[in-house]
């Protein structure tokens, strides 16, 4: 027998919403891992989502409209702050950490990780509104890594010789080289392998 206690509540018009945009965040995900954001059209999210054609211009506008709440929801509430966990230990500790929680990212959340990159590389064309971000966020992470190598020059864990500029920036390029392979040939690339040879090979070349 139904009662107060075990009657559902009925969900509220937000509840609904939020439903909805997570539904359409997440077919949005899929689509862009599978063929990019280009080749994706806002119908075919809006259908991949189980709603209407017109879902995603209802509610957003345009695809654009959405590529920005995909944006903030996935890489700014739930993927970046994986990225940027506060890391404690040496300054090697730190360097080296980065790389494990990029792994984390790629072996946890492989999917959205594969969109926010094929989005990375799509930025200075088709996806022009990711531009910016990317450019901020490949910037703090190279600043990061010199901070954390002048630190590690300090505490003796990375050897004193170490030009923390051109690592930093050595770092962040051959990462973005990685990224590529991965959504450039994923059946073929084991990506988690490569961070993983990355990391010994990184730990190698800064130590004392």
């Amino acid at each position: 027998m139904e009662t107060a206690t075990t009657r559902r509540r009925p969900r509220t018009n937000r509840e609904r919403v939020e439903e909805s945009s997570l539904r359409l965040v997440n077919a949005a995900v899929e689509l862009i891992a599978e063929k990019g954001f280009e080749r994706t059209t806002a119908a075919e999210i809006g259908e991949r989502a189980g709603y209407s054609r017109n879902m995603v211009r209802d509610r957003y506008g345009s695809k654009e409209g959405l590529l920005e709440s995909l944006m903030d929801r996935e890489l700014g509430r739930r993927l970046l702050p994986d990225l940027r966990t506060e890391r404690t230990g040496s300054g090697l500790d730190r360097v080296l950490g980065a790389i494990d929680d990029l792994l984390a990212a790629v072996e946890g959340e492989p999917e959205i990780m594969r969109a926010i990159l094929v989005l990375s590389f799509e930025a200075p064309g088709p996806a022009p509104t990711v531009r910016p971000r990317m450019i901020e966020i490949i910037r703090g992470f190279e600043a990061e890594m010199a901070e954390n190598i002048e630190a590690g020059k300090t505490d003796g864990s990375i050897a004193a010789d170490v030009d923390a500029a051109y690592e930093a920036q050595h770092y962040v390029s051959y990462g973005i080289g990685l990224c590529y392979r991965w959504v450039l040939n994923r059946e073929d690339f084991d990506f988690p392998a490569a961070i993983n040879d990355w990391r010994g090979r990184l730990e190698q070349t800064l130590a004392p």
